[in-house]
């Protein structure tokens, strides 16, 4: 490597590696986890046992498969069998409902405060008691009645490209999950670290100090130099949050959220997983690029939201059209958009995740983006070094539009 393109690197890492603003931007997200997860498992703790004490009313031998169903209802059958003993416990927040069985019909009484008590789960067992006790009467014998109470048992699963299948509820959640992370993760570290390349060459052009740096490198150093330490920042960024994950992960293991959180996602393939990350990573660097190049179009600070606010608009489309695909995944624009650089980031994970592509189209995309990457930085150099120490009053845009037409 280049002795003078190491040194920017450097310089340009080590100078936000050690700012305030970079290590808020790192631990912020980390801190709110911290505060939320505190604040959950604080609440968790002084709640202690939720399951819902509840007094059952009415038909000793009803009250009695109340009993031996308490694992499966989550709920507790109270001794109590008096309803004025009952009502008055209910009134204490003693217990947390009342629960009186007639002939035909039942009625729970809860309080504001009570815990929460599966209803359904209570409907459920009524109803096969009673056609239990509608069959007895019609005469059917103890098979038929066990055969009429039996519920429908209806499994979803999803057929894998490898003939395995998998939890179908799970795995739709997992997708959705990872089509919000992905799409979230790529929009903000996009927005973070454009901003602030964007911000590192507007405060060196307006303080003059790019002048004596071209004096001592070259222009393409400069330009590479930027790039590639912004872009080490937002790996070091990823790691961070790597091994704070990872730390959670051991420390909350057995967790009973961590656990169902852990079985939601457990059909999610490591592969997968490296997939997405190189390539938010690439789609990082293209944006860079994209940023540096017309970074180098600003005369100062004020222009630098100006700058930056298209490329953001740019990392937005491919985030909403994630949640658009959904609805049609089969529509050949969108199947389009899942290639092109700037956008397929944000689409072709989801699409590969969802089983609507196959692992060669999704490298396929990445490796476009990757090559797009290569060559918008040598193409982005020109116009760098062309207007790096040009000041202009035009916009922008119209600024850019004119390199690329003069690019020779």
């Amino acid at each position: 490597m280049n002795n003078g393109l190491a040194i920017v690197i450097k310089q340009t890492y080590r100078t936000h590696f050690k700012s305030r603003g970079y290590w808020l931007l790192v631990l912020s997200p980390i801190i709110f986890a911290v505060v939320i997860g505190g604040i959950i498992f604080g609440m968790a703790k002084m709640q202690g046992n939720t399951t819902p004490t509840v007094a059952v009313l009415g038909d000793p031998q009803v009250r009695k498969v109340f009993k031996v169903d308490e694992k499966s209802l989550d709920i507790k059958v109270s001794k109590i069998t008096d309803g004025k003993a009952a009502n008055k416990a209910l009134t204490a927040k003693d217990i947390d409902g009342i629960l009186i069985i007639e002939s035909d019909n039942a009625t729970l009484t809860t309080q504001p405060k009570s815990n929460s008590i599966n209803k359904e789960a209570i409907i459920s067992v009524l109803g096969n008691l009673s056609r239990s006790q509608k069959a007895s009467e019609y005469g059917l014998t103890t098979e038929q009645t066990q055969a009429l109470i039996k519920p429908f048992n209806l499994k979803s699963v999803v057929q894998q490209t490898n003939n395995k299948s998998t939890d179908g509820d799970n795995s739709d959640m997992a997708n959705y999950g990872i089509a919000v992370a992905i799409g979230i993760v790529t929009t903000m570290i996009v927005m973070w670290y454009t901003s602030m390349i964007a911000t590192e060459i507007a405060n060196e052009k307006s303080s003059r100090i790019m002048e004596t740096l071209l004096a001592a490198t070259s222009a393409s150093i400069q330009y590479f130099g930027k790039m590639l330490g912004i872009f080490a920042l937002a790996v070091t960024h990823l790691i961070i949050y790597i091994i704070a994950g990872t730390i959670g992960y051991l420390f909350l293991q057995n967790n009973t959220l961590l656990s169902g959180i852990k079985q939601t996602f457990s059909n999610v393939a490591i592969g997968f997983a490296i997939y997405a990350v190189l390539f938010i990573l690439v789609a990082v660097a293209l944006y860079l690029v994209l940023t540096a190049m017309i970074a180098s179009l600003i005369n100062d600070n004020a222009q630098v939201q100006q700058a930056v606010q298209p490329i953001t608009f740019l990392a937005m489309i491919g985030y909403m059209f994630s949640f658009v695909m959904t609805n049609m995944p089969n529509n050949i624009a969108i199947k389009i958009l899942s290639y092109v650089p700037f956008i397929s980031q944000s689409m072709m994970p989801v699409r590969l995740v969802t089983k609507v592509e196959t692992w060669p189209a999704a490298i396929v995309a990445l490796l476009i983006s990757l090559v797009s990457v290569i060559a918008l930085a040598w193409f982005g150099k020109r116009i760098y070094a062309k207007n790096v120490l040009s000041y202009s009053d035009d916009k922008i845009m119209s600024q850019l539009i004119k390199n690329i037409k003069n690019r020779h």
